[in-house]
């Protein structure tokens, strides 16, 4: 793993604020150069997607992409955010999922009438079958907006600061109004938005004549089950050096998943050399 991650560790700023209102914003976490190729492979996809019959102006939701190029890899590990995933979570995580999406702007002729937006917390079932108050972390995700969406308007990623502890979201009775407290993240292409699975979020139309493209990519504990396929070529799996294939799934038994040894879980040796057994034994103990 690139030792220059270790100049982008999480500031106690930043950790007061991802705890006390569920998100965290990191500007400039990829260059123009990184965000070009990426939004390249996207267009490619999109572009297939309409090949296929997805019809003009339809929003494209693509979950399992990581092993679709090798392109997205890089991000797995990115020295400028991967280590705010760590010290927020710990050393025995992988990646449980992952989607990215490509939202053009609405057709010129559709109505434009207003809806409340479809506020949710993550993980489906898990909000339901877990009985604990607040609902545990348990995982995050890094959304990579490659887009400028720094305007509202722009298909923006909605939020509502602090819902993370709150386990119901009372909504409004008329059905066209949103919850209070909800506001628009409008970040520049490049920026990072980490924000916790509890976080009541909303997609929104995109009005703009700006296409919104973004990566999202979700991290958690080992002993989570993977939310889509993560289905990688071999030969790029076999590519990858011992930490990554850990975010990718690799462990050396099925009890390693919840009592690791090091061998499963390389990413806490690489943490111990570079850091000291006393920090890396604080790290979600």
């Amino acid at each position: 793993m690139d030792p220059t991650c270790l100049d982008n560790l999480l500031a106690e700023e930043e950790r007061r604020k991802f705890n006390e209102e569920g998100f965290l914003i990191v500007e400039d976490a990829l260059p123009p150069a990184m965000i070009e190729r990426l939004s390249g492979v996207l267009d490619r996809f999109y572009a297939e997607r309409r090949a296929e019959g997805m019809k003009s102006h339809e929003a494209m939701f693509y979950p399992n992409f990581i092993g679709k190029d090798p392109a997205f890899f890089d991000l797995l590990d990115w020295p400028k955010t991967f280590p705010k995933v760590w010290d927020i979570l710990g050393w025995n995580i992988f990646l449980y999922h992952a989607h990215c999406g490509v939202t053009p702007p609405i057709a010129p002729d559709a109505p434009r009438v207003r809806k409340t937006l479809g506020w949710h917390q993550d993980s489906g079932r898990v909000n339901v079958e877990m009985e604990s108050h607040p609902r545990p972390r348990l995982s995050l995700k890094i959304a990579f907006f490659l887009s400028d969406v720094s305007e509202p308007g722009r298909g923006n990623f909605y939020v509502i600061p602090g819902s993370h502890l709150q386990d119901t979201l009372e909504k409004p009775a008329d059905g066209a109004s949103d919850p209070p407290g909800g506001m628009p993240v409008c970040v520049k292409p490049g920026t990072a938005v980490f924000f916790g699975r509890r976080l009541w979020h909303s997609a929104s139309p995109n009005g703009s004549d700006v296409t919104r493209k973004v990566l999202f990519y979700g991290y958690g504990y080992r002993w989570i089950r993977t939310k889509d396929d993560m289905e990688i070529p071999k030969e790029l799996f076999e590519q990858c050096d011992p930490i990554r294939k850990q975010i990718l799934g690799a462990g050396l038994n099925c009890n390693g998943y919840f009592s690791p040894s090091e061998g499963d879980v390389p990413l806490y040796t690489w943490l111990k050399e570079h850091l000291g057994e006393e920090k890396v034994g604080s790290l979600r103990k």
